[in-house]
């Protein structure tokens, strides 16, 4: 089951409006085999002011942002670092979300992504209570510099995924051929073709 590559992603925004909020810190760390091989993380300068909640919540600040470059002048490194590769993200109906509207409204348009949601992949793996990113950090002892930011946030997020995957992979046959059955047709399928 485990991909032999693919990009954790993730982004903290000035908000939670996919439609109206702008990515401010972005992050994407390639996985090769398991192991994080490369990584490109920005600062990003949105045209509005983050709240004070959003500061307090990144540590990121304002004077941070003014000095940091505009969306559309990273967005050729990341859609190069990419380069096709599968994207992982937690919760990644939003990141996808925010992350292809910003790319459209910044002219890099018709770019579609393959988006593998490491927080479906947790609740398919794991009966805990909660499967937000900070709990799933804690439950698998995974080791994070900060919460909140995006490069840590995407190394967590790739890591829940593999480990995930591996979970899933100690499950009965029958159980994987119901994973193989209920990925069929979409964007996991890839992830859950029989041997």
């Amino acid at each position: 089951m485990l991909p032999q590559s693919f990009i954790a992603l993730d982004v903290e925004t000035t908000g939670l409006d996919a439609e109206k909020d702008e990515i401010i810190d972005i992050a994407l760390v390639h996985f090769e085999n398991g192991n994080a091989a490369a990584v490109l993380d920005f600062l990003v300068k949105p045209q509005k002011e983050m709240s004070s909640f959003v500061n307090y919540l990144t540590g990121i600040s304002q004077s941070e942002l003014n000095e940091a470059k505009p969306f559309k002048e990273i967005a050729p490194q990341i859609l190069e670092f990419i380069n096709g590769k599968p994207l992982v993200a937690h919760n990644a109906a939003f990141d996808s979300k925010i992350f292809t509207l910003a790319l459209n409204r910044n002219g890099f348009k018709n770019n579609e992504f393959i988006f593998w949601d490491s927080l479906a992949i947790a609740q398919a793996a794991w009966t805990y209570e909660s499967h937000k990113l900070v709990n799933l950090v804690k439950y698998l002892n995974i080791e994070v510099s900060a919460s909140h930011r995006a490069l840590p946030d995407a190394e967590a997020c790739g890591k829940v995924f593999l480990f995930g995957l591996a979970e899933l992979e100690k499950c009965s046959n029958s159980v994987k051929e119901n994973l193989r059955k209920v990925a069929a047709g979409t964007v996991y399928e890839s992830l859950f073709k029989g041997e």
